[in-house]
């Protein structure tokens, strides 16, 4: 489904030929290494459902499907945010095919878990396995690719080992045998049914299924495989492949990327619109500088040398905002890329300072930013060093008014503590807080705009959470705005006379007031409304005290206005509201007159 490989490291294969393996896995080591890194992480791998991460300490961490042990924690738990496979160290590399997971290690040696039951473990049987098991039989490897139930392995000599599903695919087994007819490969690539190595010379062979010509030799075969590899048509100088369901990808020492087989969803690139699929290398449009590929299940991915990602074909991976593209597009928001992976409906990307981000399908946590919400633009994946939000809604909203709003958030939780959070407006900085706080009032909005609010969790070490984001639409106008007012003094009590307009400007809104004596004071509140032509609001008045609401009558005047009157004790609160009589008394040009007559004594 997809390959697995260390581009750097075929580069300098390319460069050497062929050198001693222990210098090729130490350039494996420090050519995915990249600076400055906060959660470490140098490679990532897609699967069917899961994820893969390498970091830079050699360690394996997984999140996302994991029904036959996947993510190599032990368990067969889903997860939504990275754990860690168990008992692995100083990996180099990692792959993942449609359940298993794979990992080269700097000794050379590889080892497998999740799903056996084509033998794509590689341990001589088909018991499936919830942590890592060594490959039998293979060791000086420097490369490895997973494909959907089978595996390839480049040895240090340029010979290439598969084991594995073999009712397409062309080797089969539960322990690696040698694909024969190959030497001097240095890359090696692992798609559903068909495989790909690129050899010293630059030229590309392809072996397996051939269902849309996705072996590129200019044959289409429906019912026949190629159980020998056989040479893509046309291409030479290529120093990278990529294999997808049934397409395949290269790309040449110029910068360039060739592309042939399956084209029904656009992932050939070559922007044919009638989606016709080529049985020999045709060039993706628009594309130049790229350093890597992937292929996904019907979406490539691209990384150019400015560290921006590209992506076309048919998927929620396409990461523009989009779902398809027939020709590349730039994923949005990323930057500095120095790693990709696709998935069969997802993809990823590793920037240079070391965190990994995800976008597509992600309905088993295979994004790992501890949702199950697709993205269709990229998004950061949990850092499990780093502050990690509870279970559930987290980030939520009270208080919405005209013009400000208020953030309420479960507070997050770290090994060293929360040193602060940071509230984004628009992803643009809005403030920075204690790591005690737990809300936050956003003043000066707009009447009836939308808002996208985030929240950053940061510990002393500066690890950052993921975002918890919410969206918000104010309230489409001001509520009760005061238009006059009139008070006096006389014969030991107070008067006050104040008039109020509004809008109920949409299905549902209301507008209220309120009034509480001075300490040691009561008084009699009367309130009337006159509604705009047309609307049928309601007025109602209440009493409030500790909670309790004790509701007063109101009476509609001959002159088409609603009124009604309380008596407010020391310690009460009259409260007045406004609001339609059905969903649809409601309008955005209209004032609604509320008048309040208060008189207030200590007798």
């Amino acid at each position: 489904m997809k390959r697995r490989f260390m581009l750097l490291v075929y580069g300098f294969l390319m460069l050497t030929l062929l050198v001693p393996f222990q210098a090729a896995a130490a350039e494996a080591g420090s050519a995915v290494a990249t600076e400055n890194m906060k959660s470490g992480v140098t490679m990532v791998a897609g699967g069917g459902h899961h994820t893969l991460a390498l970091k830079q300490d050699g360690t394996v961490w997984a999140w996302g499907n994991n029904v036959y042990g996947q993510l190599g924690d032990g368990s067969t738990t889903d997860g939504y945010t990275p754990v860690q496979v168990q008992g692995l160290e100083s990996v180099v590399a990692i792959t993942a095919g449609s359940e298993h997971s794979l990992a080269l290690k700097s000794d050379g040696t590889v080892w497998a878990w999740g799903s056996n039951k084509f033998g794509q473990l590689g341990d001589g049987t088909t018991n499936d396995r919830l942590t890592p098991d060594q490959v039998k039989g293979l060791s000086s490897v420097v490369a490895i690719a997973a494909g959907s139930w089978h595996n390839l392995a480049l040895k240090s000599d340029g010979t290439v080992w598969a084991w594995g599903l073999n009712d397409e695919p062309t080797y089969q087994g539960s322990i690696p045998v040698q694909v024969q007819g190959l030497d001097s490969v240095v890359a090696v690539a692992a798609g559903y049914s068909h495989s790909l190595a690129v050899k010293s010379d630059g030229t590309v062979w392809a072996w397996g299924a051939n269902h849309d010509g996705q072996l590129g030799d200019g044959s289409t075969d429906w019912d026949q495989y190629r159980l020998n590899p056989v040479q893509v048509k046309d291409l030479g100088s290529v120093v990278a492949v990529a294999a997808g369901y049934y397409h395949s990808l290269a790309v040449k020492s110029d910068g360039t990327v060739w592309a042939w087989g399956d084209n029904s969803s656009g992932q050939l690139g070559d922007g044919n619109k009638t989606y016709s699929s080529y049985n020999t290398p045709v060039q993706v449009e628009s594309l130049s500088s790229v350093v890597a590929i992937e292929a996904g299940y019907s979406h490539s991915l691209a990384f150019k040398k400015d560290g921006t990602a590209w992506a076309w074909g048919f998927s929620s991976g396409i990461g523009d905002g989009t779902t398809y593209s027939y020709t590349p597009v730039q994923v949005q928001g990323l930057s500095s890329v120095a790693a990709i992976a696709a998935g069969s409906g997802h993809s990823l990307a590793v920037k240079s300072d070391g965190t990994a981000w995800a976008w597509g399908w992600n309905r088993q946590g295979q994004l790992g930013d501890g949702t199950t919400t697709d993205r269709y633009i990229p998004v950061q994946v949990a850092n499990p060093e780093a502050p990690q939000w509870p279970a559930g809604e987290v980030l939520t909203v009270t208080d919405v008014t005209y013009n400000s709003v208020k953030l309420n958030w479960l507070p997050a939780t770290d090994e060293t503590g929360v040193d602060k959070y940071l509230v984004y407006q628009d992803n643009t900085l809005l403030d920075t807080l204690n790591g005690d706080v737990n809300s936050y009032e956003v003043k000066g909005l707009s009447p009836n705009s939308s808002y996208l609010f985030s929240l950053v969790a940061i510990d002393a070490y500066d690890n950052q959470s993921v975002k918890q984001e919410v969206t918000v639409t104010t309230a489409y106008t001001a509520p009760f705005q005061l238009s006059d007012s009139k008070t006096y003094s006389y014969g030991g009590s107070n008067y006050e006379f104040l008039l109020y307009y509004g809008y109920i400007s949409s299905s549902g809104q209301e507008l209220s007031g309120s009034w509480s004596p001075p300490e040691g004071f009561h008084g009699v509140v009367k309130v009337s409304m006159a509604s705009p032509e047309g609307e049928d609001y309601d007025l109602s008045l209440e009493t409030v005290v500790d909670g309790n609401r004790l509701p007063e009558d109101t009476t509609l005047l001959t002159n088409v206005t609603e009124y009604s009157a309380t008596e407010v004790p020391g310690g009460y609160r009259a409260e007045w509201r406004v609001k339609g009589h059905t969903g649809n008394d409601y309008s955005r040009d209209k004032k609604v007159f509320v008048y309040v007559s208060i008189k207030y004594d200590n007798h």
